[in-house]
């Protein structure tokens, strides 16, 4: 993942799910791959979108060779306080 799709991911979170940010609460989200013109102005035929987390849209992706990449704030949220708790 490039530095500007990163960028661009946490935008879109923000944009959908500003609770995420504030209190590590809120939907659970996915990186889905899948080929895209969009993509091509990276030099890659592989676009990722954001979308909220399915578990057979997930499962259906790996199966197909996409790549999925979970987004879970929520995680990242609780094992940040919990290591700057300690």
């Amino acid at each position: 993942m490039s530095f500007d799709l990163a960028g661009e991911t946490v935008k879109t979170l923000k944009d959908k799910e500003p609770e995420l940010f504030k209190s590590g609460q809120g939907k659970r989200f996915m990186l889905l791959g899948a080929v895209g013109e969009k993509a091509t102005k990276g030099g890659t035929e592989l676009m990722l979108s954001l979308v909220e987390f399915d578990r057979d849209k997930a499962i259906a992706s790996v199966v197909e060779g996409q790549p999925v990449i979970s987004v879970w704030l929520d995680q990242i949220y609780q094992q940040i306080a919990l290591k700057l708790k300690n």
